[in-house]
């Protein structure tokens, strides 16, 4: 398999590492313009090729895009790579506007058999795939009511990167990771949705709102009521808890608590977020090989435009 990464900051440098230990790639090209920072780290790697002379011309020979640049570049380079037909493993989020989303649907319409997914990573985390199968056994109950937080605790990376801007959405930044876990573990995509921002800082940037939320309602399943929080001086995580007539969970953090039916389940010692950054991509790059159909880890394409809808406003989609 020959593979392209597009964007090798922090995020990119995880999944090149996973992109390196994978014996299914044989070759991968890098482009990012500040190469001069992270080349010596992989000179010696000869699977690695730094595409910093010219800028980067995608083609048809590659069979697998890792788009790993800021949010706002990701649909520029995935609608070139799906007409090209060439799979995409891209950093959350996938888009970050209503037209792209639009682009990338009508994109993958005509190209029914490119695989496009997005790193929305927790899936990969032992506790949630438990609990997925505890959801399924209807442990929790008839519905539930579920309350998550995303606290990110890096207000350095709106303040000095390219977040920074009254276009960042925290939601589609940070958020989506809680509302994609939602729809993974219920197995359903189907909800009406609420979408609110606020600014609580007087932090700089000052065009930035650091509050979001999503309110998430179905009629099975039960409500949701999800927050992101960037400007608190807190630890970065993700607390979540599920209180069903069956069964509860409440997750802080690595702590975790449970009653009723999921008490039986002894999942206090479960590791609530994945052993690598690229748990995901591994799976993808295996199904690309194996031409498998369906995958029962990362979001599928379909099931990726259905969590996106949710985190913007469905009303203009």
């Amino acid at each position: 398999m020959k593979a392209v990464l597009i964007g090798c900051g922090k995020a990119g440098r995880a999944l090149l590492d996973e992109m390196l230990l994978n014996p299914q790639i044989e070759s991968i090209q890098v482009y990012d313009p500040d190469f001069h920072q992270i080349k010596s780290f992989y000179s010696l790697d000869s699977k690695v090729v730094f595409l910093h002379e010219t800028s980067l011309n995608l083609n048809s020979n590659y069979d697998l895009a890792v788009i790993a640049t800021p949010d706002h570049l990701h649909a520029e380079y995935m609608l070139k790579a799906i007409d090209l037909e060439i799979n995409c493993f891209v950093e959350k989020p996938l888009v970050t506007t209503c037209p792209d989303l639009k682009a990338i649907r009508s994109a993958l319409e005509a190209k029914p058999n490119v695989k496009v997914t997005s790193n929305l990573i927790l899936r990969a985390a032992p506790l949630f795939i438990e609990l997925r199968k505890a959801f399924h056994d209807k442990a929790f109950g008839s519905q539930v009511f579920v309350e998550g937080k995303y606290l990110y605790g890096r207000w350095e990376k709106l303040a000095n990167g390219w977040r920074g801007n009254s276009e960042y959405s925290v939601i589609l930044g940070g958020l989506i990771h809680l509302v994609d876990l939602l729809c993974y573990l219920t197995g359903n995509y189907e909800y009406e949705s609420a979408i609110e921002y606020r600014r609580l800082t007087n932090k700089i940037p000052l065009n930035v709102n650091d509050f979001g939320s999503i309110t998430l309602s179905n009629v099975n399943i039960g409500l949701a009521h999800l927050t992101t929080n960037f400007s608190t001086p807190v630890e970065h995580r993700r607390d979540l808890a599920i209180y069903g007539d069956g069964g509860w969970i409440e997750i802080k953090g690595a702590s975790i608590s449970t009653g009723g039916n999921i008490a039986d389940l002894n999942l206090e010692n479960s590791l609530a977020r994945a052993t690598s950054k690229g748990d995901l991509l591994r799976s993808f790059v295996n199904d690309i090989s194996n031409n498998a159909q369906n995958s029962t880890l990362y979001p599928t394409r379909t099931e990726m435009l259905k969590v996106l809808k949710l985190c913007l406003d469905y009303k203009t989609i």
